[in-house]
């Protein structure tokens, strides 16, 4: 894979990628909004009667704490679906846009809503699925020092090979969840240092987007638009230059 090839073509198209990456991070943000409403609507209340009540020098009603337990208990839960949905429409549209891109068409925020409403299911379902699998290698936590070392080492290659190529492959490809999850699991066995490598790169790539993101304002809107789109770019170009070739 050509680096500096790849790097040229980003930054000459940072329009088109930014417009990607604004769409992902409306979404993100609209989701942002819709949790803090839906937080103040279901607590607001409660929590407000407590805070009065024990400023007054009151005792606190029981019935005051127990809405607020609830109203804490059904923001965790609505906004955990809000994130999901969110997460869904904002993958399926960068990753869709992406693909769109790369076959010749307009980029545009239309064109990433018709990505991200099509395929937005699928993309929830694929990150459900590395959920589960992320739960199920929490066991090596139980392993002192090297299992830990191995978590660290497996989590961005499981990103690699069960998210992003996963992703690419239900867009561009039509793949079933199923097929093109098993795809990714194919590639880890059979490209097993390959995928170590993507791992790796994700990794330096994250630590690199957090220390610019730890900018005030603008390393912050920086990443939050382009970071997303680069990191989805570069492992679709990666996944057609080099995992390609060796799986089909």
């Amino acid at each position: 894979m050509n680096f500096d090839q790849f790097f040229r073509e980003f930054f000459s198209n940072w329009q088109k990628f930014g417009l990607m990456g604004v769409g992902s991070f409306l979404i993100q943000l609209a989701a942002g909004v819709i949790a803090s409403i839906i937080g103040v609507a279901l607590m607001g209340t409660s929590m407000f009667s407590m805070i009065r009540a024990d400023y007054m020098g009151y005792n606190v009603d029981p019935s005051q704490m127990v809405g607020f337990i609830g109203g804490m208990i059904g923001f965790v839960i609505i906004s955990v679906i809000v994130a999901i949905v969110a997460s869904g429409l904002a993958n399926a549209g960068l990753v869709g846009s992406i693909v769109g891109y790369r076959r010749g068409e307009e980029v545009s925020f239309s064109s990433f809503w018709s990505y991200a409403t099509r395929y937005f299911g699928k993309m929830i379902l694929i990150g459900i699925i590395l959920f589960g699998v992320m739960l199920v290698s929490m066991i090596l936590m139980i392993i002192p020092i090297l299992g830990w070392i191995a978590l660290f080492i497996w989590m961005p290659t499981a990103m690699v090979t069960l998210a992003i190529y996963p992703s690419y492959l239900v867009i561009s490809e039509d793949y079933s969840v199923g097929t093109a999850v098993s795809t990714g699991f194919r590639i880890l066995t059979s490209q097993f240092p390959e995928a170590l490598m993507g791992g790796a790169i994700l990794l330096g790539m994250g630590i690199v987007m957090s220390a610019i993101g730890a900018i005030p304002l603008i390393g912050w809107l920086a990443i939050g638009i382009f970071g997303q789109a680069l990191i989805s770019f570069f492992f679709i170009v990666r996944f057609e230059a080099v995992v390609r070739p060796k799986l089909f």
